[in-house]
C-alpha cells in the first residue's frame, strides 16, 4: 500500500518495510527523482501504521517547506 500527497513539487509516500515490519515515510522530489528525507534512513524512525507514518511525513514536509504541505 502506498499513500501519496501530490504537492506542486514534493510528495510524501509511505511504504511497508520488511525488517522490521513497520511503516516509513519518504519525502520525494519527483522532478529530480530523488528522496529528500526519509524517516528510516535519516531519523531511524518507523511507525506501526501507514496512517501514523503519513501524518508524521506531512509534519516533516511542512518543516522542510511550509508551502508544500496540503
Amino acid at each position: 500500500m502506498e499513500q501519496v500527497n501530490r504537492a506542486p513539487r514534493l510528495t510524501v509516500a509511505v511504504q511497508l518495510m520488511s525488517e522490521p515490519c513497520m511503516w516509513q515515510w519518504e519525502i520525494r522530489d519527483p522532478t529530480r527523482d530523488e528522496v529528500v528525507a526519509s524517516s528510516w534512513n535519516s531519523e531511524w524512525m518507523a511507525y506501526e501504521s501507514s496512517d501514523e507514518a503519513y501524518r508524521a511525513g506531512q509534519v516533516r514536509l511542512t518543516a522542510i517547506d511550509p508551502g508544500e504541505a496540503g
